[in-house]
């Protein structure tokens, strides 16, 4: 793990304290109107409401299985790519992600969640975009039901969704065994398919309305947001698939990637209108006594009010219990690279694990100040991922954007109280009904 390590400093090449960075920051540092210099780290304060609102969490054992590293989708930015398909110096490829070898792998599978036999099992199937490969999953499912008979497991699916109506039809079988599939779409068609250029999203609509008769499970709807794209154009779509009952919960993300904005300011005007917008809507249904089901502001609604803090980073990269399996190799993370990898499988399925020390995967985290910060609590710290693709400029944009996002729920708490004790809400009805489903998720957007 020495090398990894090592590897680790190489990419993560940050200023020596977070205050040289912030200096960098005078043309592009944000200043709010009522929260003032966003790149302080106690511009947002989120501190325990002195409320009685616990909860009991799910904590699975996480499996992430990377089923085929081919994907038709052509989508703008894709982080896939940009992490395991990088261009070397003389300007050829690595070779692209294997496909599973699906005997190999349940064998892996299981010997990981036997690793934690009190804790049930989740497996997420993921790519590329893994319905190219079908026969492989469901060969997967079978095999850890023949080994762990009593045991159980809950299948999880991350799709672009343009094979959904497909495979519906020719493995109805794989669809109703599924328990929670993440769509990626990017809002209505016209911001969708500019982004995800080889999919169509009238196709991805066809294949959500196929699902009903055999999916006994939830459809999540995950949005990534790119600086040229709108929030409120991946909500409008939310609502309206969430109203035809196509889908149950929403989320969204920052893109992940190498470039800066290109104009934060106006990006983060655009942001705190889009959101404010849907923060009224939100209101307006927890009035009625509904929660509307947006995963990651329900989780931090949990946070400020319960006093939680989540102890990592939003991920949980740097600790014991979540498994990424690529192309034969265990990680911390799907998209961090092969040099990282925290163990391999050998062709018989047993897992061959290295001696590793996961915290130096956020240890750009002290150059950015997050344990001072006064959200960090519920942020985490932005995922080492992105410091790997990314600028350290980038990062510490990202920081001013949570603040303000985080802001914009805080100065709504007060409202968000009185719905809840007007209904008689509960912190269980928060996380079991939406929350629970951010750790499904890159948590934080």
């Amino acid at each position: 793990m020495k090398a990894a390590i090592e590897t680790m400093g190489e990419f993560l090449s940050m200023p020596s304290n977070c205050q040289s960075l912030t200096l960098r920051l005078e043309k592009s540092g944000l200043s709010h109107r009522r929260f003032g210099e966003l790149t302080r780290l106690d511009a947002v304060r989120l501190e325990p409401s002195g409320l009685d609102f616990s909860f009991s969490e799910f904590e699975p054992t996480l499996v992430h299985l990377t089923v085929t590293g081919r994907c038709q989708a052509r989508c703008k930015g894709c982080i896939n790519a940009a992490i395991a398909v990088p261009c070397r110096a003389d300007g050829k490829k690595t070779p692209p992600v294997a496909d599973t070898v699906p005997e190999r792998d349940a064998a892996a599978i299981v010997n990981l969640l036997r690793h934690h036999p009190d804790r049930e099992g989740v497996v997420c199937f993921y790519g590329g975009e893994p319905l190219l490969a079908p026969d492989s999953i469901l060969r997967i499912m079978d095999d850890i039901a023949t080994a762990e008979p009593g045991r159980p497991v809950r299948y999880m699916l991350y799709t672009n969704g343009d094979l959904l109506e497909k495979v519906a039809a020719t493995h109805p079988e794989l669809i109703e065994r599924l328990w929670l599939i993440s769509v990626s779409i990017d809002g209505r068609r016209d911001q969708h398919e500019a982004v995800r250029i080889g999919l169509s999203l009238d196709r991805i609509h066809r294949g959500l309305a196929a699902l009903p008769p055999r999916f006994p499970g939830t459809v999540l709807m995950w949005s990534t947001l790119r600086e040229e794209q709108s929030l409120a154009d991946c909500f409008a779509e939310f609502m309206t698939l969430h109203e035809q009952g196509l889908v149950r919960q929403f989320f969204w993300h920052w893109e992940e990637t190498a470039t800066e904005f290109n104009d934060l300011a106006a990006y983060a005007e655009r942001y705190e209108k889009d959101f404010s917008a849907v923060l009224d809507l939100y209101l307006e249904h927890l009035n009625r006594g509904d929660i509307l089901p947006l995963v990651h502001v329900n989780e931090l609604v949990l946070y400020a009010l319960s006093g939680k803090a989540r102890g990592s980073s939003a991920c949980g990269v740097e600790l014991e219990g979540n498994y990424d399996l690529i192309d034969g190799r265990i990680h911390a993370c799907a998209d961090l690279p092969i040099e990282l990898a925290i163990g391999s499988i050998d062709p018989t399925g047993n897992l061959v694990m290295t001696p590793h020390d996961l915290l130096p995967l956020v240890a750009y985290k002290d150059d950015l100040g997050c344990y001072r910060c006064t959200i960090h609590s519920y942020c985490g710290g932005r995922c080492p991922v992105q410091a790997r693709i990314g600028t350290p400029l980038r990062l510490v944009q990202y920081c001013q954007l949570m603040r303000l996002h985080v802001g914009l729920v805080l100065e709504r708490l007060d409202e968000i109280i009185a719905a809840i004790d007007r209904h008689g809400l509960t912190a269980q009805q928060f996380y079991d009904g939406s929350a629970m489903f951010a750790q499904f998720t890159d948590v934080t957007p």
